[in-house]
């Protein structure tokens, strides 16, 4: 029987991240699905994704990868492996883009890939808009 494979459970994003002491966690600029920015283009000087999966265990992989509205990768820089020793349980990860540079309105997608399965991403979208001009 093949065994069970990481579940994913939320994502937020947020311009930071802090671990506070007590396993306490602060998330500072939550965004909805929608980021609205003075202008384009713009650079975050920090894009932050918590992300949990329940059901892992020692040795699953996980790949983060950023992108852009014509679905060109802006970012590939994060490959977790969970360490050996691990306990099945939940794991929180943190994906920290800093600087991000978006340069158009539309669709952007954070893709997790877990074990190196191309088959069943998790994709974690939102939008990126720019502020409609009063007259």
């Amino acid at each position: 029987m093949p065994r069970k494979q990481p579940k994913f459970e939320y994502s937020i994003i947020c311009d930071d991240i802090r671990q506070e002491i007590g396993n306490k966690l602060t998330f500072v600029g939550t965004y909805q699905d929608q980021i609205i920015v003075s202008q384009l283009p713009y650079s975050f000087p920090k894009l932050c994704f918590f992300v949990q999966y329940k059901d892992i265990r020692a040795g699953d992989q996980f790949s983060l990868e950023l992108n852009g509205p014509s679905n060109k990768i802006i970012d590939k820089a994060i490959n977790i492996t969970v360490p050996v020793g691990q306990k099945v349980g939940k794991m929180r990860l943190f994906g920290v883009f800093s600087p991000l540079k978006v340069e158009k309105e539309g669709r952007y997608t954070l893709n997790i890939t877990v074990n190196d399965n191309e088959k069943k991403k998790q994709e974690i979208i939102f939008t990126v808009k720019e502020v409609t001009k009063q007259k």
